[in-house]
């Protein structure tokens, strides 16, 4: 079975150089450091990028053995987040004689380092279209967290048996049980969710003090993360104050 790790970091001329370099810091310290803290290696990594972004070569450095898919796409903050949608990602997929799974991962999120082991273990028994979700995280924003249960969140996994085109990127996150079986294969606390001041989309919002423990299960940039809020004062909306959504 091959197993691919998905990742878009497609920034264009809509972005300036110093929110490109905000973001690119951030995919360093929290996105690649959780990559190469996996207790497994045993997956491809593709990334998307615009061809037209000031910081190309710096952005494919950060990408430690990866693979790339370039896209020029136009729209502002709307493109980076929709071009995972816009692109051909079963051209970089290739053949589908074979059982492929292929994880998201934003370029501000992180996995826990023993997430693509577990997700390969659980795709490896799939026999059918699944799509395998790991439905407890962290969001975290200005230095506290909030436990998440996330029941369709975008760091799905999606696994396609031979002869089945799909990609995870064909349809929205949040309507996966539409597209595939689902199913659950880790309660522990499997992803952080980094909230910050270039966020493309909202929930910026947080609740607890982070403690070590909490620090403990993600080896990223805690202070770099903590440094990304704070230029934008935000009022916590009664809408995103709920410790769970769907």
């Amino acid at each position: 079975m091959r197993h691919y790790l998905l990742t878009r970091s497609a920034y264009g001329p809509a972005w300036d150089l110093a929110a490109n370099r905000r973001r690119l810091a951030l995919t360093r310290g929290i996105t690649v450091r959780s990559i190469e803290a996996q207790t497994t290696h045993d997956f491809v990594w593709y990334v998307l990028l615009d061809p037209r972004d000031e910081l190309l070569e710096e952005r494919k450095a950060a990408y430690p053995g990866a693979w790339f898919l370039y896209a020029a796409l136009d729209g502002g903050a709307s493109d980076a987040a929709f071009a995972g949608y816009k692109v051909n990602w079963a051209q970089m997929v290739g053949s589908r004689e074979d059982k492929i799974a292929m994880t998201r991962l934003d370029d501000d999120d992180a996995l826990a380092p023993w997430a693509m082991a577990r997700i390969r273990t659980a795709a490896e028994k799939a026999n059918q279209r699944t799509a395998l979700l790991l439905p407890h995280g962290i969001r975290v924003w200005q230095g506290s967290f909030t436990v998440v249960r996330h029941a369709s969140n975008a760091m799905q996994t999606l696994v396609t048996p031979p002869g089945d085109a799909m990609t995870v990127y064909d349809y929205p996150h949040r309507k996966v049980r539409h597209w595939a079986a689902v199913q659950n294969i880790d309660n522990r606390i499997g992803w952080l969710w980094s909230r910050h001041d270039d966020s493309i989309s909202g929930w910026r919002f947080s609740d607890l003090p982070l403690t070590d423990y909490f620090r403990a299960m993600f080896p990223v940039d805690w202070d770099l993360l903590g440094r990304a809020t704070g230029r934008t004062r935000l009022v916590k909306s009664p809408v995103c104050a709920g410790r769970t959504f769907r």
